[in-house]
């Protein structure tokens, strides 16, 4: 893939975009970050590979992020969901991603296409709106969608 990504600025607010690979290629993915103007993609799978989705081993996905112009970091061990991380790594992931998000749009990956079923929703989403950051989900269908907090509907 050729690179995609034009400079943009700098965030323009507090926004964080959350995808899951689920089946699709790096290729559909990518083009659905270059639409919401994705910068650099934050992988948070405990586990950055899959047997299921080659374009998505971690190796193979760094080096296609840098091709299309994307940042990859690896965030897995801080903000990954199995297991949990502890509070404290948890807080320390929380603070490396909002220094990230300071000077790049930033997108969680992880390979759950549907937010409700992913710790995208259920751990980072919340702990990242305490700290006064839109999470806006990509959808597996490319619709987007607020997180909301189902405890307060």
């Amino acid at each position: 893939m050729e690179a995609m990504i034009a400079d943009t600025d700098p965030p323009a607010g507090n926004q964080i975009w959350t995808i899951g690979h689920a089946d699709r290629d790096f290729d559909t993915l990518a083009t659905a970050l270059v639409e919401h103007g994705v910068q650099t993609i934050v992988d948070v799978r405990s586990q950055p590979y899959s047997k299921w989705a080659p374009d998505f081993m971690k190796a193979t996905l760094a080096e296609s992020a840098a091709t299309a112009g994307f940042g990859y970091r690896w965030m897995g061990r801080t903000l990954g969901g199995k297991p949990a991380p502890e509070a404290a790594q948890l807080t320390a992931g929380i603070d490396e991603l909002i220094g990230l998000c300071a000077s790049s749009h930033v997108v969680l990956l992880c390979a759950e296409g549907d937010p409700l079923h992913c710790h995208r929703d259920q751990l980072l989403a919340p702990a990242l709106t305490r700290r006064g950051y839109e999470v806006i989900h990509i959808l597996p269908n490319g619709e987007t969608a607020p997180y909301q907090d189902r405890l307060q509907i």
